[in-house]
This record gives C-alpha cells, structure tokens and sequence, in this order.
C-alpha cells in the first residue's frame, strides 16, 4: 500500500526501514512515550518530532524520525536532525528507549553530493542541508529525494525540514520541487515512487 512521505508518494522499505510516513501527531503511545523518556535522559538539548519515517526490528524495534533539535544554550539554537531511537525487545511503554544515532548531516555517495552541490548553488536566501537521503526514480534522468534542513540565511531563521526533489539527465542538474515536510500537504508531485 503506498503512502506518502510529505508530498512523495512511496511505498516499500528505506534501508530497511519499513515505512510509516506519519506526522509527529500521530505517533503510537509507546514511541511518543519513548522520546520523552530519552529527552529526559538528554542533556543539552531536547527532541521535538516533527515525521515519523519508519522503523526496523534489530535487538528490539529502531524508530527512524525527523525532529527539532533544540539546544540547551543560552540563544537556544535549534536545527533539523535525523533521530533513531531504540526500544528493546521485551519493552512496553518505551520504557528503557535509548537513542542510537543523531544525524545532523547525511553522508551522500560522491554522485549524489556533487548533484546536491549544484543544485544548492542554484538557490538564494535559503541555505540546505542534507539530513537523509530517501531514495531515487528512473524518469527522464533519475530524481533523488533528500530530506534537508532548510533555513533563511538572516538573523533569527528559525530552521525547518523540506524534501528535496533533483533531476539528474545527462549530466545536467536541476531542481524538480522543494516542498516542505508537513501533515497538512498532500501528494502534489504524483510519482510513483518504491524503495
């Protein structure tokens, strides 16, 4: 069944990941209760989910989502980040949930950051910042789809997650769409789109 991933419609798996593609408002009781637990458990910042992407069975069940991180400094900076939280199996509640990893930058294979490269050096006033990269599709080139950090350049921007669409053909590189990652849109690209 597809769903769609702010407005990409996607279905399948994403690294192994099966996907859930849902706001932040609709978390299960147990996730929500986990991030809560380990923000307590955090110092220095806390982590608001903003979209939940999926989740993988390992030693206990992986949580893959898109979060505000807020930092506990003096200006409260806060940016976009990546948050894999664990709950291990046996656990109920999100009891015992443990951060695994915080992805504040994407690490794209060479291709694809050359693309992303200069696809960013087409845009002005807003600066991005790849968080994850969520996949491709075979159309006139290949689309990539990255989820960024998108935030004006002036003072007092406050950051916010976008889903970047780039057309690589024929070793040209073009922007297709940037939209935001929001509940309220919905699939305006109409791509069919699997992992």
């Amino acid at each position: 069944m597809s769903k769609t991933f702010g407005e990409i419609e996607l279905g399948g798996a994403l690294g192994g990941y099966e996907i859930v593609n849902e706001p932040a408002d609709k978390l299960p009781q147990d996730l929500a209760t986990a991030i809560g637990n380990v923000n307590s458990g955090i110092l220095g910042a806390t982590y608001q989910p903003i979209w939940y992407v999926g989740h993988q069975l390992v030693n206990g069940t992986n949580h893959f989502l898109i979060c505000k991180e807020i930092r506990s400094t003096k200006d409260r900076n806060t940016c976009i980040v990546g948050l894999i939280v664990n709950i291990p199996p046996g656990k109920v509640g999100g009891e015992g949930a443990t951060v695994v990893e915080i992805i504040e930058e994407a690490k794209l294979s060479p291709e694809i950051q050359a693309a992303f490269d200069t696809a960013e050096k087409q845009l002005v006033g807003v600066g991005y910042k790849p968080i994850a990269y969520i996949g491709s599709q075979v159309v006139r080139g290949v689309n990539h789809f990255i989820i960024c950090q998108a935030k004006g350049i002036y003072p007092g921007a406050e950051p916010y997650p976008v889903v970047m669409v780039i057309n690589v053909f024929e070793g040209n590189v073009s922007i297709v769409n940037i939209s935001g990652l929001l509940p309220d849109k919905g699939n305006l690209f109409g791509y069919a789109f699997t992992w």
